[in-house]
């Protein structure tokens, strides 16, 4: 669905390079994986979770974001949670699609 309708998938994660690299083939991940493991970016969007929630000794989580963003570059939806262990239903975004890029 998303190839149908040109829509890239982009995901940036505090994963190391190499840790994306194994991980990809073990989870199927189609897509741009990007990654932020010294939250720079993460800094740069002001999405650190205030909570300093850091179960893996890291400085600190992203707040779980998911943006749609159209062919102007242009944000036109934004999902969060404060929960860095969930992330957006995959029925979500495709509702989100629908509606906002149609």
């Amino acid at each position: 669905m998303l190839d149908e309708k040109e829509i890239a998938l982009v995901a940036i994660c505090t994963d190391t390079p190499a840790q994306l690299r194994e991980g990809r083939p073990r989870h199927d991940i189609q897509g741009t994986l990007l990654s932020d493991a010294d939250l720079s970016a993460t800094d740069r969007l002001n999405l650190r979770n205030p909570f300093n929630v850091s179960p893996r000794g890291l400085g600190g989580l992203p707040i779980p974001t998911t943006f749609l963003v159209d062919a102007a570059g242009k944000v036109a939806w934004i999902d969060q949670t404060d929960d860095y262990m969930l992330r957006s239903s995959p029925g979500r975004v495709l509702g989100a699609i629908n509606e906002t890029l149609d």
